[in-house]
C-alpha cells in the first residue's frame, strides 16, 4: 500500500484491488435501497475512493434483467471504478452474473455478498447463510473469478453464529486461494445483525493472515474514527456505510484529517445545497417515484434541524418532489442559512448550481 512522501496527499495511501487502483482507501459500503447512483455520485464527488452498488440478485443479473441492470446505472466519467455487488448461492449462476456485471453493467470490480444478515436473505440460503459452508464459499469465488474478467472481492462477517466462534481466518485463506482480490470484513456474526459491538481485533488478525488487502467495516461513526481505524487496525482500506447517510462529505473529511489532521466543519448552507442536489439527481434518475424515496433521504439531511420531527411528518405526507423541497427550504430558512436560500429552487432544479 504505497504512501507518497511529498505534497498535500503525503498521508493518504492508495489502494490496489487486483488490477484496479483506487486513489484512496475510503470506500462507500453497499446498502440495500440506499447506494443508488445519486448517493454514490455525491460520495464520489466528495472524495470517496470507490463506491459499491446495493446488492443485485445474481439470478436476475444472469438473466439480463432490465430492472436489475438499471439498478446498476453509473456514469463512467464520474465513477471510474464501478464495484457491483451480487448475491446468490449457486456457483454457476454467480459466475454468469459476474460476467454480465462486467460486460454489460461496466463493473471494474465484482463484489460477492457473503455477509447480509437480513432474515429473508438468510432464509433463502444467500448472503450470510453462505458462511455455514466455507468450502462452498470458495467454490463460488473460484467460479466468479474465472468468469468475471475483472477483480472479484468478497464482503463477509466473522462467522455465522458466535457459539461456533470465528471462522473468518480459514474462510479468508480459502477465498484467497480461490482468487479473491480483497476481503471486506464486518467483524460481527450473521446472527448478531448490527447488535453488539464490532470486534476490530479480528480485522487486525485477518490482515496478518492473508496477503490480499483487508478492508475493515463496522461501528465507525465519525471521520476521525475512520482514520484512526485505518491507522491502527492494519486494514488496507475502510468501508463506511450508515455513518455517511446524509453526510457525503464524510469522505472528504477523512482525507482532510489524513492530510492536515483536521476536518473542516460543514456549514448549514452546504447541507441545504447538498440535500437539494441529492433530490434533483434522484428525480432525474427515477422520475416522480423520487418523492417516495426522498421521504427517507431528506430525513438524513434534516435530523439535527429544529423541529425535525414535524418536518419529517410533513415531508412524508407529500407526494410531489417540489413540495417536499419547499418544506426543506422553509426549514433551513428558519435557521437563517446565508443568502444561498435567496436563490430559487428552480435554479437548483435546472442544474445551474454546481456540486459542492
Amino acid at each position: 500500500m504505497p504512501v507518497s512522501s511529498e505534497g498535500s496527499a503525503a498521508c493518504v495511501p492508495s489502494l490496489k484491488l487486483g488490477s484496479v487502483s483506487l486513489d484512496n482507501p475510503f470506500i462507500v459500503a453497499p446498502m440495500a435501497g440506499l447506494t443508488d447512483w445519486p448517493y454514490r455520485r455525491l460520495c464520489l464527488e466528495n472524495g470517496a475512493g470507490m463506491a459499491v452498488t446495493e446488492m443485485a440478485s445474481a439470478v436476475a443479473l444472469a438473466h439480463h434483467g432490465r430492472k436489475t441492470l438499471e439498478l446498476l446505472y453509473s456514469d463512467p466519467a464520474i465513477e471510474k471504478n464501478l464495484s457491483v455487488q451480487i448475491f446468490g448461492k449457486d456457483p454457476a449462476v454467480m459466475a454468469e452474473a459476474a460476467r454480465v456485471a462486467a460486460s454489460e453493467a461496466g463493473a471494474s470490480i465484482v463484489d460477492l455478498n457473503m455477509a447480509c444478515p437480513a432474515r429473508k436473505v438468510v432464509r433463502s440460503g444467500h448472503g450470510g447463510a453462505l458462511l455455514k459452508d466455507i468450502d462452498h464459499c470458495a467454490r463460488i469465488v473460484e467460479a466468479a473469478v474465472k468468469a468475471a474478467g475483472v477483480p472479484v472481492t468478497v464482503k463477509t462477517r466473522s462467522g455465522f453464529n458466535p457459539d461456533d466462534g470465528p471462522i473468518i481466518f480459514q474462510l479468508a485463506k480459502n477465498l484467497e486461494n480461490a482468487g479473491a482480490a480483497a476481503i471486506t470484513l464486518h467483524p460481527r456474526y450473521v446472527t448478531e445483525a448490527f447488535g453488539g459491538q464490532a470486534d476490530w481485533s479480528l480485522i487486525t488478525g485477518l490482515a496478518q493472515t492473508v496477503s490480499i488487502p483487508v478492508i475493515g467495516s463496522g461501528d465507525l461513526k465519525t471521520p476521525a474514527e475512520a482514520v484512526a481505524a485505518l491507522r491502527s487496525s492494519g486494514a488496507s482500506g475502510i468501508m463506511i456505510g450508515r455513518a455517511s447517510r446524509g453526510q457525503p462529505w464524510f469522505f472528504r473529511q477523512c482525507l482532510q484529517i489524513m492530510q492536515t489532521g483536521l476536518a473542516q466543519p460543514i456549514s448549514q448552507e452546504e447541507k441545504f445545497k447538498t440535500a437539494l442536489l441529492h433530490a434533483r439527481l434522484m428525480e432525474e434518475q427515477i422520475g416522480p417515484k423520487a418523492a417516495f424515496r426522498l421521504r427517507t433521504v431528506l430525513m438524513w439531511y434534516t435530523r439535527e434541524l429544529p423541529g425535525a420531527a414535524s418536518l419529517r411528518r410533513a415531508i412524508c405526507q407529500e407526494q410531489c418532489v417540489e413540495e417536499q423541497l419547499k418544506l426543506l427550504t422553509a426549514a433551513f430558512e428558519n435557521i437563517e442559512v446565508a443568502e444561498f436560500i435567496g436563490q430559487s429552487i428552480e435554479d437548483v432544479w435546472r442544474g445551474e448550481l454546481p456540486l459542492p
